[in-house]
């Protein structure tokens, strides 16, 4: 585990930054995408993984004072996030060269799973 290189695991969680943001539906939410674990409203929100781990992983977390373990897992998350995107013509990753089979190969090369 003390292999993994933190700059890169910072480095990685730009792109799932970006595609969680842009899934994510902002214009009615009473906190601006801020999860809110008191209001029932975020509790039951269709969005509360993803504001929640954009509360942990945004650019205004210093994620640089996080383990490489918290990284990795957080990775790990988004690896899930960005997977759940695909549609079934992902199937043949291998060959795909889209953004999101793009960055799941570099995370994977990373963090060798």
């Amino acid at each position: 585990m003390s292999g993994l290189d933190k700059s890169q695991l910072i480095e990685l969680l730009e792109y799932p930054r970006r595609r969680i943001l842009q899934s994510m539906e902002l214009n009615y939410c009473p906190h601006a995408g801020f999860f809110n674990h008191t209001d029932m409203e975020c509790i039951n929100c269709h969005q509360g993984m993803e504001c929640t781990w954009m509360n942990h992983n945004d650019e205004t977390v210093a994620v640089e004072k996080k383990s490489v373990e918290e990284l990795k897992q957080q990775l790990l998350v988004a690896v899930d996030f960005i997977d759940s995107s695909l549609t079934p013509h992902h199937l043949s990753r291998r060959q795909c060269e889209c953004e999101n089979c793009v960055w799941l190969k570099r995370v994977q090369q990373v963090l060798k799973v």
